[in-house]
């Protein structure tokens, strides 16, 4: 609950950071329900329907419309992690790749498309990344 009320305290001082952190919060949670799911059990519950066993987190950036967030991604022991919170090897979410193919519609060159990516706040997209978006885009109308 603590955490509730420092995301609200933020959003109410900076909306665009209170916004970040809400996303982040909230898909930090899900991955941690998705989890126990999987694991069939809560943390530290002892169980005759546990399939597997936890083993931590790691990190795990994801560049959002409202900015880069910072993911604490379950690791499982017994086997692969699985999520909906995003695609597997995927680091941009699909409303920013959207953005993007928008942009490049628009006439916006690669370069100044990666510009305003990071204008809006995300790391780590790279001109190749846009690149790459784009000659997807081209390959499909071509077809």
């Amino acid at each position: 609950m603590d955490m509730v009320k420092e995301v609200i305290s933020t959003f109410l001082n900076d909306r665009k950071e209170g916004k970040k952190q809400l996303v982040e919060w909230f898909l930090n949670n899900v991955m941690e329900e998705e989890a126990r799911i999987q694991v069939s059990a809560q943390p530290y519950e002892r169980s005759d329907e546990r399939k597997a066993h936890r083993n931590g987190f790691r990190k795990r950036r994801l560049n959002t419309t409202e900015g880069t967030v910072e993911l604490n991604k379950p690791q499982i022991r017994e086997f692969p992690f699985e999520t909906k919170v995003f695609e597997k090897y995927s680091r941009v979410e699909k409303a920013l790749d959207s953005v993007m193919l928008e942009s490049y519609l628009h006439g916006v060159s690669t370069r100044n498309v990666m510009n305003v990516v990071k204008s809006l706040g995300m790391e780590n997209v790279s001109a190749s990344y846009v690149s790459s978006l784009a000659s997807d885009l081209d390959a499909n109308v071509k077809s």
